[in-house]
């Protein structure tokens, strides 16, 4: 993971690890999730568009490579 880390700048690293916060945060907070019976039921409808949002965010974090 270091290795492909390397080649982003330090604003498309930020974005990246947001994204993937995001993205677990949306699997943790859904309903058939880990954590589902310790969450309360209004968190349910977020866990959807924050998978959305951690996918959208990952996948832009490629757009910030450093130049060669």
């Amino acid at each position: 993971m270091k290795k492909h880390m390397k080649k982003f700048t330090m604003l498309g690293k930020v974005i990246y690890w947001l994204g993937f916060l995001f993205f677990i945060s949306g699997f943790l907070f859904n309903e058939n999730g880990v954590m589902a019976e310790d969450i309360p039921e209004v968190f349910y409808p977020f866990s959807l568009s924050s998978i959305i949002i951690g996918i959208i965010l990952m996948v832009s974090s490629h757009f910030f490579k450093k130049k060669k």
